[in-house]
């Protein structure tokens, strides 16, 4: 069965990303704070650091394939103003890494 995520279950690391991208974008004034420093802002969270560096440096498609929410990262996408070929290309390349796992 096809899925954005490689456990049948996601795991509490995809929790936590999706988390943080939700309150990124529905909390007042998260998103200023993320876009000041976004190592400072996910510094309490308890996420590998290559999680974190995937969100940090906006890595879409490494997120989708650690369980992020596509809508969530369609969200996050839209509200850092990453065009629209960028995400739909990441999003691309990771459906051809699904398949291939």
């Amino acid at each position: 069965m096809p899925s954005n995520w490689r456990q049948l279950i996601p795991t509490a690391d995809a929790y936590w990303m999706n988390r943080i991208l939700f309150d990124i974008h529905h909390r007042e004034d998260h998103l200023e704070r993320y876009k000041q420093d976004p190592d400072a802002y996910m510094a309490g969270i308890p996420l590998a650091a290559e999680l974190k560096r995937a969100i940090r440096d906006n890595d879409i498609g490494a997120m989708y394939l650690a369980g992020v929410n596509p809508y969530l990262l369609r969200a996050h996408c839209l509200g850092l103003h990453i065009p629209e070929p960028v995400f739909v290309q990441a999003m691309r390349e990771a459906g051809k890494q699904e398949e291939e796992a």
